[in-house]
This record gives C-alpha cells, sequence and structure tokens, in this order.
C-alpha cells in the first residue's frame, strides 16, 4: 500500500495543484490565514507530509525555522532545489508520518499535518501518525490536521470521469470512507475521509482541544468553472464570502477539504 502512494505522488504535479487555479488557492489561502493568529517571531514548525514544500517556504520566508518531511523522494528534491533557489532555510528529510524518530519530543510550536492522513487506511497506522504529531509538539503547542471529506468526493470524480459512477464506489466513499488501490473501483491511491464530527471526536480522545475547524475550499471547488473565470476583484468578493460561510458546520462536509487546528494541552 505504501508503495502505491509514492508511485501515485511520483506521477503527479502537487507542487502545482494548489497554485494551478484560483479554485485551488482557496484552499492554501485559507490554510494560512487560519493558521496565522498562532505564528510568533522564530516559531518552530514541523510540515509532515509536506510535499513540495508551498507552506514549508511560506512559513520559512515569513521568519519560521521550519523542518519538513516528506514519503516521496521526488517531493524532497523539488523542495531542496526551490530552498536553494529562494535562499531560504528549511530542514529536509524522506521519512514517514507513522514513524519520526529522529525528531525528539517537544520539539515544534506547530506542526501542520497537511496531507498524511488522506491516505493512511490502516487504523494502526492513523493513530501511529496522530502519536508521533503530539509527541513531536510542545505543550500548548499546536497541530494542524487537514483531511479529505466523504461527502464531497463522488461528485467531483463524476465531474470528472462519468464512467466511473456505480453503487460500490458511492459505498466505499460515503459508507465505508475509505477505499485501497487494490478496489477495482479505485480511481487514485488509498484514501482515508473523514466526516468532520469524526475527526473533532476522534482528535478530542486523544487530549487535544480543538481550536478552530473550517472548510478550507468550501464551495469552491464545486463551482471552479465560474471561479477560474473571475478577475481579481471578483475573486476578492468571492473570498469574502468564502470566509463568511468556511466555519458554517453543516457546510463543512462539503468542501473538499477541511483543516482542524488542534492544540496540545499536555
Amino acid at each position: 500500500m505504501l508503495r502505491n502512494v509514492i508511485e501515485s505522488y511520483e506521477e503527479m504535479d502537487e507542487e502545482q495543484r494548489l497554485q494551478s487555479s484560483l479554485a485551488r488557492r482557496v484552499e492554501f489561502i485559507s490554510t494560512v490565514e487560519a493558521l496565522a493568529p498562532y505564528y510568533f517571531s522564530d516559531m518552530k514548525i514541523l510540515d509532515v507530509g509536506c510535499g513540495a514544500g508551498v507552506y514549508s517556504l511560506y512559513w520559512a520566508d515569513a521568519g519560521a525555522h521550519v523542518t519538513a518531511i516528506d514519503l516521496v523522494p521526488k517531493h524532497i528534491k523539488r523542495l531542496n532545489k526551490l530552498v536553494e533557489k529562494s535562499g531560504l532555510s528549511v530542514k529536509t528529510y524522506v521519512g514517514n508520518a507513522v514513524d519520526m524518530p529522529f525528531f525528539n519530543e517537544k520539539t515544534f510550536d506547530m506542526v501542520l499535518c497537511l496531507g498524511p492522513l488522506y491516505h493512511l487506511t490502516s487504523e494502526a497506522d492513523r493513530k501511529k501518525c496522530l502519536d508521533e504529531c503530539i509527541r513531536v509538539t510542545n505543550i500548548n503547542g499546536i497541530i494542524a490536521f487537514a483531511y479529505i471529506s466523504p461527502y464531497s468526493v463522488f461528485p467531483c470524480v463524476l465531474r470528472g470521469d462519468l464512467s466511473r459512477i456505480s453503487r460500490e464506489l458511492m459505498e466505499k466513499i460515503v459508507d465505508a470512507k475509505q477505499i485501497t488501490s487494490d478496489d477495482p473501483c479505485c480511481f487514485w491511491t488509498d484514501n482515508k475521509y473523514y466526516a468532520p464530527n469524526d475527526i473533532e471526536v476522534w482528535l478530542e480522545q486523544a487530549g487535544l482541544t480543538i481550536e478552530d475547524h473550517l472548510a478550507t475550499d468550501g464551495q469552491s471547488i464545486a463551482f471552479q468553472s465560474v471561479i477560474n473565470g473571475m478577475n481579481a476583484s471578483e475573486f476578492d468578493i468571492w473570498m469574502e464570502y468564502h470566509r463568511k460561510i468556511c466555519r458554517v458546520p453543516s457546510l463543512l462536509g462539503a468542501s473538499n477539504h477541511g483543516l482542524v487546528i488542534a492544540r496540545r494541552k499536555e
């Protein structure tokens, strides 16, 4: 299963995903805006599952001491090139979010887990990832978890390719809330989905305190054909709308991506 995830990301351009269109940029803008109130000068940040480092570079440019780790060697190789080109300082590692022995306990002020939970279909691996993120976070530190909602995925898949429609696929996404690469109806790679209330309960049971919860792309992916045609002033109005509705509980599950910001209290 691990190899399938790595191969999937080796074949796609994760670097451009959050910047490729106006609709996609909403997730990035929303994420950094939600995290900004918790940032302070010289903050130590760990970016777990950093991809090609869009968030690592953003926070390094803001003045944070950033460490980044990703499962996919291609991502770290690209991040290292971007770091060299930018003149910023980011420590990088190739490694797995479920086991990060090279980081000591209570090392980081903020931990970003903005991707690993998407692909951990094993309950044991999800717990290891959560435990590791908590372990390396300082007391009163912040941990941000991104997740994919099961309620947005099925229509997104069909919009891209209606031939994929099947009851089996719908039930795996909405009911089982996960799909693996060996499923005949799999459309990408191993994926785990989280209902908004379920992820809050899971994090609270681990002893974390929920600070914020928002739909990072909200309605933007569903209406991407409209948003991508907007000019700058129109997009500004869209973002004003998005900020007003992205924390409405009844709309969280309709977003493709969600973000829970939690605090380690002990």
